[in-house]
């Protein structure tokens, strides 16, 4: 098994387009089922196993015919699939300052763009919250108050802070998010 593999290298490596479907063939199923380890997101496997194939053909002058090919997908698959979790961590990161930021804005003087839809749902979104809830935003960003001032007049810990504001920041992130792909599908009506 290993010599057929090694022949469809070497014919794939003289431009053989048919050996490098039997290729895909041979490794596709586990190939995809290893990326599905690493994100188990629908779409996601099946971006990451092409880009992997579409990576693989366009550089398999430089795999050593004889080697484990399997493998050498799979560590292409790899650094795709860790790459993508970094974008996916990079934009969550962007999101949450940009939400961060429009609740500054909000608690600040002059509040934000009413022209704006992401202030428009942020306020509808806000509106949906317990009274608690948005007490505790605005101790943070109305007032400017520390983790520590705020769990003192909470009477709560510190932690319990932190922790319940990236809540409300996760659960008004998904409404906007929400209400903006509602707003996108309404459109296509």
């Amino acid at each position: 098994m290993a010599d057929d593999e090694t022949r469809l290298v070497k014919r794939v490596q003289a431009g053989d387009l048919e050996a490098f479907g039997d290729l895909l063939d041979r490794h596709s199923s586990h190939l995809r089922a290893f990326v599905a380890m690493k994100l188990p997101v629908p779409h996601l496997i099946d971006e990451v196993a092409h880009e992997t194939f579409v990576f693989a053909h366009r550089h398999i002058d430089d795999f050593e015919a004889g080697s484990d090919f399997g493998k050498w997908l799979r560590a292409i698959a790899f650094n795709l699939a860790r790459k993508e979790t970094l974008r996916h961590q990079r934009a969550a990161k962007n999101a949450e300052k940009y939400l961060d930021h429009c609740l500054i804005e909000r608690a600040g003087s002059g509040g934000l763009s009413p022209d704006s839809p992401v202030a428009v749902y942020l306020e509808e979104c806000l509106e949906q919250l317990p009274d608690r809830q948005r007490e505790l935003l605005a101790h943070k960003y109305k007032l400017a108050e520390s983790s520590r001032e705020i769990s003192e007049a909470f009477n709560q810990s510190e932690a319990w802070v932190r922790t319940t504001l990236c809540r409300i920041r996760s659960s008004l992130r998904s409404c906007i998010e929400a209400k903006m792909r509602d707003e996108s599908f309404s459109g296509l009506a």
